[in-house]
């Protein structure tokens, strides 16, 4: 096992993040997410990554891919301390891919709504939108 320092300037995602997410995303059907605490401490910043490095993350990434990653990090961020990220959260980010790859599932928003604490899912805050 290797030990991963965190860098709180870092702006990128990496393989690494993509493996848990996908490792996550196959636990979507049960009742909760079971992620290690390495896990836990390597997906964690990713929480407030600059929209940008979403996007470049993503860009490759199946419709699917990208829709089960938005319910692992809803999830993620209700059901595990230090995932609060507010405004910032991906998870807009990624709906937001969705959108302009005209591929928003339907059934998404009401799916978000029950099942975060985040005030600002699934639409963002109201003065990003003005």
């Amino acid at each position: 096992m290797t030990v991963e320092s965190w860098d709180p300037s870092a702006t990128s995602l990496t393989s690494r993040h993509r493996v848990i997410l996908n490792h996550a995303a196959l636990q979507l059907e049960s009742a909760t997410l079971q992620l290690t605490d390495d896990e836990q401490a390597l997906l964690r910043p990713t929480m407030v990554v600059e929209a940008e490095a979403w996007l470049t993350f993503v860009a490759d990434e199946s419709n699917a891919s990208v829709e089960a990653w938005i319910k692992v990090l809803t999830l993620v961020e209700r059901d595990f301390n230090g995932f609060e990220a507010g405004n910032r959260s991906p998870v807009l980010t990624l709906i937001n891919v969705l959108k302009s790859r005209d591929a928003l599932p339907v059934d998404l928003f009401t799916w978000i709504k029950t099942h975060t604490q985040n005030r600002f899912l699934p639409y963002g805050s109201l003065a990003d939108r003005l």
